[in-house]
């Protein structure tokens, strides 16, 4: 009788740390939604790896930050 095949390593990991549903639009990384963060300047989604903190505090996605930058 053949041996059961395992499952793969990330089917074995916390949910916030697997790839989700959800697609960022900068870095294409996969996450849940669950973990989202919405943009303070324009209130579009960003992943939590590409949020970035503005230096009044708030959370702004990376077009954010670029546009200011050059604006």
């Amino acid at each position: 009788m053949p041996k059961a095949r395992s499952k793969p390593a990330a089917a074995n990991l916390p949910w916030w740390l697997a790839a989700g549903d959800e697609e960022c639009p900068h870095c294409g990384r996969l996450y849940f939604v669950e973990v989202e963060v919405r943009c303070a300047a324009c209130d579009g989604p960003t992943c939590p790896h590409c949020k970035v903190r503005h230096r009044e505090g708030h959370i702004v996605c990376p077009d954010c930050v670029e546009s200011e930058a050059h604006g």
